[in-house]
């Protein structure tokens, strides 16, 4: 493969497949007998010459800007994954990972905070894709054409993408959130002039940005200058970071290399090899994982698919919508836009399951399953939905706060009914929607909250009610290329 810096090709194609549900979004170290030192980490730059200075000054060049990416991954190892919805540490059970994934993309940064750390930038992805196994199930995904320009915020303690003009799915989320970004990659170089063979320690915040993480707890993470010449310094980097990621602990051991060009004032290459242990959390398994990833990044004078102009800075915030996630069940048949604190959890013929959760904590759950099939042109009534409420409820029903019908933005007739009730002595609130179509097709959704969480909740199921939109079951696509086939053999 050749290398569209001009430069040594990265090798195979060795990627990481989605980062956190790679693991859904992901060790196999002991089952492979690998060990991070015997991970290919070469790197495209010779060996440092004699007779150089005692002390020299690693500094990005903070004018440059505009930057061409690429970015391959290769993970491997077993995913944790909870043997139901309420996720339960002790019933975990074991499922292997393999993955590949290839990011290409070219960014410009759009803005600085006063320490320098980048905090906005724009991008368009000339490639996004990953492909891989988890258990014995293939998966494969690509970043779709209308969601290529994004843009990038640092909003602690996380990175933001998101589109103008599209919305990401979930899984291309986690495809798009690799642990090592190129954002942060210069805060790996020494603060202070520094002799080879010297050693330092990045700081912490630099860490959790460059692996994507929500904080970093403890580090022993070190960077040791290893040579240096007149046209690059290669660093060395070693050292466990123990952290977490939405509430979630994790621990990272890290061992990797670090090229400085000294003329262009670039971090140029970046390789590492990593090995993460995450606690199994409320909406994402937990796991072990091995893998490496090759960063390669070179400064742009003028843009390929970026438009000449840098846009306006995005520092305002972020409206609201352009956060939306879409969520797609291919099982039961239907999409939707919520935030993205929502999850779609499970997924099976006849049933469905989202939960919300902020910081590994609970908020709500929605439940979605198909309803039988009306005749054409046939509605169940409010009457009959709201006897089906109290009747499902039983004795744990207290009062009806609200019946609303209305037709969504798909077209689609919605029946909401809003009740309060007690579980166990506690406050609980469900609003159960029924969504049709003209041609008896329905979906039954009911959402769960508990008192404490309704400011949390707040608008969530008018979202869910304004977006749903039927799409065709797996089944239903079957059935369709089996049709298919059947004429052409006619």
């Amino acid at each position: 493969m050749s290398d569209f810096l001009g430069g040594p090709a990265m090798g195979s194609r060795r990627t990481w497949l989605s980062r956190r549900t790679w693991l859904t979004r992901s060790a196999i170290f002991a089952a492979s007998g690998w060990t991070l030192l015997e991970l290919d980490l070469a790197s495209p730059v010779g060996c440092a010459e004699a007779g150089e200075p005692e002390s020299f000054s690693l500094v990005a060049d903070a004018s440059k800007t505009l930057f061409r990416v690429r970015v391959e991954m290769d993970v491997e190892g077993n995913a944790n994954v909870p043997r139901n919805a309420l996720v339960s540490k002790e019933s975990a059970s074991q499922s292997p990972i393999r993955s590949k994934s290839v990011l290409d993309w070219e960014e410009r940064i759009l803005g600085f905070a006063q320490d320098r750390t980048v905090v906005a930038a724009e991008r368009h992805y000339h490639e996004a894709t990953s492909e891989g196994t988890v258990g014995k199930s293939s998966r494969r995904v690509e970043l779709k054409k209308n969601s290529r320009y994004l843009l990038v915020r640092r909003e602690d303690p996380k990175w933001l993408l998101y589109g103008l003009e599209s919305y990401l799915t979930g899984e291309e989320l986690d495809l798009l959130e690799i642990p090592a970004s190129s954002l942060a990659i210069d805060g790996l170089l020494p603060t202070k002039p520094v002799r080879v063979g010297e050693k330092y320690r990045p700081e912490k915040e630099v860490l959790a940005k460059l692996l994507s993480l929500a904080s970093v707890n403890e580090s022993d993470l070190t960077g040791e200058i290893n040579a240096i010449d007149e046209e690059t310094a290669k660093i060395h980097l070693t050292g466990k970071v123990q952290g977490s990621v939405s509430g979630v602990p994790t621990t990272i051991d890290v061992v990797g290399k670090l090229v400085f060009e000294r003329k262009s004032m670039t971090c140029s290459w970046l390789a590492l090899a990593i090995r993460e242990q995450r606690e199994i959390g409320k909406s994402e398994p937990g796991f072990d994982v091995a893998a490496t990833i090759k960063m390669i990044r070179k400064p742009l004078e003028t843009p390929d698919r970026l438009s000449s102009i840098p846009p306006v800075t995005p520092m305002g915030t972020i409206p609201e919508d352009r956060l939306y996630c879409e969520l797609t069940s291919s099982a039961v048949g239907f999409s939707v836009l919520m935030d993205r604190r929502w999850k779609l959890m499970a997924d099976a013929a006849g049933a469905s399951m989202m939960r919300m959760i902020a910081d590994d904590r609970g908020i709500a759950q929605c439940d979605i399953r198909p309803a039988g099939a009306m005749a054409a042109g046939t509605q169940l009534t409010m009457q009959a939905l709201v006897a089906d409420v109290k009747q499902s409820l039983g004795k744990r029903f207290g009062e009806l706060l609200e019946s609303r019908e209305e037709v969504n933005e798909s077209g689609l007739r919605v029946l909401r009914v809003t009740a309060q009730g007690a579980v166990e002595g506690v406050p609980v609130q469900w609003v159960f929607m029924h969504f049709s179509d003209d041609s008896g097709r329905r979906l039954l959704a009911t959402m769960t909250v508990g008192g404490s969480d309704l400011d949390s909740f707040a608008g969530a199921d008018v979202q869910f009610s304004a977006s749903l939109r039927f799409v065709p079951t797996d089944e239903e696509k079957t059935d369709v290329a089996s049709s298919g086939s059947k004429a052409k053999i006619k």
